[in-house]
């Protein structure tokens, strides 16, 4: 729909908790572009930190909805809610992400329920809201670091860009 050598950027929130808000904000994968940088500072100016992929094993930057931009250059990420809960700390969080794995991910249950914690989706999403917002607003083209597989290929078009 648009051209790719000009789409600035993805943030993927396909991930997001529902099981309250959380001291910190994850991402799928391991941090090779700006966007992930500009999350962490973003994070902290909230009061909050990036925290690592808990699960890097299972290689889900690879299988998000994200992953056919990043592939093809454009600088993309996929977010994930954090787990070191306000009510409840880190393992509150490990068994929320355990639970809706094992009984929810890709079942009818994955819908709507009432009994969902929205207040971190809601500090989620306007923190993505705010980096895109800035993103937007800025001339600025972000970038993948040069140890990422994907640079060269959005290098290739960085004409496109000028």
């Amino acid at each position: 729909m648009y051209p790719l050598e000009t789409t600035v950027g993805v943030y993927n929130i396909d991930a997001l908790s529902v099981s309250g808000a959380a001291r910190d904000i994850g991402v799928s994968g391991q941090g090779k572009i700006a966007l992930e940088d500009e999350l962490g500072a973003g994070a902290r100016a909230q009061g909050r930190r990036l925290s690592p992929d808990p699960q890097p094993e299972a290689g889900s930057f690879f299988r998000s909805d994200h992953f056919s931009f990043a592939k093809v250059g454009v600088p993309a990420i996929s977010l994930e809610s954090g787990e070191d809960l306000y009510e409840g700390g880190a393992k509150a969080g490990k068994a929320a992400r355990d639970a809706y794995e094992d009984k929810q991910y890709h079942q009818p249950s994955d819908e709507w329920s009432a009994k969902w914690d929205l207040r971190g989706v809601a500090m989620d999403v306007g923190l993505v809201y705010q980096l895109g917002r800035d993103l937007a607003a800025s001339r600025r083209w972000p970038e993948w670091h040069s140890d990422s597989e994907f640079k060269a290929v959005r290098d290739k078009s960085a004409s496109a860009r000028k």
